[in-house]
C-alpha cells in the first residue's frame, strides 16, 4: 500500500513539474484603438507593447506577426515581422523616397539582389553609409528596403520598408532573408491592415 501511495505521489509531482515547464497560453482579448482617424479592432496577442495592447486613442500602434502566415507570433520557428502604424507626418510619400530622398546618396553601381530586386550602395560619407538599398524595378516605387550591410549590421538587425495607406504610414521590419519574398511581405501586411479595420455594416433593406 505504501508503495502504491509513493508511486502516485511521484506521478503527481512529475505532472506538476511538467505543467510548470510547459509554455503557458497567452490570454487574449479584443482591443479597440483609433489612430489618425482610423478605427482598429485586433487580438491583443498581436500587440508588440503595452500601449498597443491597451488600445484607445493612439499616436502609434505596434504589432508582431509570423511569416508566412501573418498570424499570431509563435515559438514554432516562424520568422517574425514587426509592423508599426503611425499618422502621416512626412509630406514625402514613402514610394517617392528612393527617387527624391535616397538617390542623391547612392553610388552609380547597380547589382542584382534577391527576389529580382536591384541592390544599390550608399556613398561612404552619406547618412546611410552602414546600409544598402534594395529596389523593385524600375525605380523602387512598388517596393524598397533599407538593410544593414552584412559586415556592419548588429546581430538580429532587420531590414526596413515602408508604404502609405490613407492617413497612415506603415513600417515593416523583418529579417533580411525575407527579401526574397518581398511581394508576399507587402501583400501580407496589407491583409493584416484590412483584417484589423472593422468593416462598416451594410444597410439592410
Amino acid at each position: 500500500m505504501k508503495r502504491v501511495l509513493a508511486i502516485l505521489l511521484m506521478a503527481v509531482t512529475a505532472g506538476a513539474a511538467l505543467d510548470l515547464l510547459a509554455p503557458k497560453k497567452r490570454e487574449t482579448r479584443l482591443v479597440r484603438a483609433e489612430l489618425a482617424g482610423v478605427k482598429f479592432v485586433y487580438d491583443s496577442a498581436f500587440a508588440r507593447d503595452d500601449a498597443t495592447a491597451g488600445g484607445g486613442l493612439s499616436d502609434r500602434l505596434a504589432f508582431l506577426v509570423s511569416f508566412p502566415s501573418f498570424g499570431h507570433p509563435s515559438p514554432t520557428g516562424d520568422q517574425i515581422i514587426q509592423i508599426t502604424l503611425s499618422p502621416v507626418e512626412d509630406v514625402l510619400d514613402p514610394q517617392d523616397r528612393p527617387a527624391k530622398l535616397y538617390a542623391r546618396f547612392l553610388t552609380a553601381e547597380a547589382l542584382e539582389g534577391p527576389g529580382g530586386l536591384v541592390l544599390r550602395e550608399f556613398e561612404p560619407d552619406s547618412p546611410y553609409q552602414s546600409e544598402e538599398l534594395l529596389l523593385a524595378p524600375p525605380d523602387g516605387r512598388a517596393f524598397f528596403a533599407r538593410c544593414p550591410k552584412a559586415q556592419l549590421g548588429a546581430p538580429g538587425e532587420g531590414c526596413l520598408s515602408m508604404f502609405r495607406a490613407g492617413t497612415i504610414d506603415v513600417e515593416l521590419r523583418y529579417p533580411p532573408n525575407l527579401l526574397e519574398h518581398w511581394e508576399t511581405l507587402y501583400e501580407g501586411a496589407r491583409r493584416v491592415l484590412g483584417r484589423i479595420q472593422p468593416q462598416p455594416a451594410r444597410n439592410r433593406r
